[in-house]
């Protein structure tokens, strides 16, 4: 459960310091798809706390594995 004081969202800097890696190491796993999909929100690159302490209680899967056993996770695709 998230606790009251704790943000909803975490920022690449917070997946950094979430899983002990640097920012660099958090966008190489992003851009070869192995951390759920972020969000943009204005210029920034965010996840969803539920969804990023899930994926870490679940061994921290590929993205597509992620989405496959998760399908509630998974982003609409298209337009706006």
């Amino acid at each position: 459960m998230i606790a009251a004081s704790e943000d909803p969202l975490i920022t690449k800097r917070g997946m950094a310091t979430l899983l002990d890696r640097t920012v660099r190491t958090v966008y190489r796993l992003e851009s070869q798809g192995r951390l759920p999909e972020s969000v943009n929100i204005g210029r920034q690159r965010v996840w969803g706390r539920r969804e990023i302490m899930h994926w870490i209680e679940s061994g921290c899967p590929p993205r597509k594995v992620w989405e496959r056993l998760h399908p509630k996770y998974r982003k609409p695709k298209g337009g706006r």
